[in-house]
């Protein structure tokens, strides 16, 4: 699924990637391109894939400037809108880290391990205690 970005480019949206993988694999998805092929024909159905919608928010809003703010927008408004971040609790400088590194781990964020720790500064220093 893609979307245009405010720099006129598309973006991937891995949590959309994650869930059509996640439904592949819960219903028996298809065969990969590494799989070899059955050794005889069968008649069996083909698998049945499972319907996915994913809407993704919309929002006009950026992040407010200042360092990091480029990390943030062009990363986290991939699958967030900045109200959404902003409206977070306020935290310290390692638990935003520990929330940017459960996004890259668990739903497959893009975001490069190099700019962590720039996006955990910025994050605390507009939403953080």
């Amino acid at each position: 699924m893609r979307r245009k970005s405010r720099r006129g480019g598309s973006v991937l949206a891995a949590s959309a990637i994650a869930a059509l993988l996640a439904v592949s694999a819960a219903t028996g998805g298809s065969p990969t391109a590494g799989d070899s092929p059955p050794a005889k024909l069968t008649k069996e159905a083909p698998p049945k894939w499972a319907i996915l919608s994913v809407e993704l928010p919309v929002s006009n809003e950026i992040f407010p400037s200042g360092p990091g703010a480029d990390v943030a927008d062009s990363q986290c408004l991939i699958c967030h809108s900045a109200g959404m971040v902003l409206r977070q609790p306020p935290l310290t400088k390692d638990q935003w880290r520990s929330e940017i590194q459960k996004m890259r781990s668990a739903y497959g964020a893009l975001l490069p391990a190099e700019q962590v720790d720039a996006l955990s500064e910025y994050l605390q220093r507009i939403n953080g205690r």
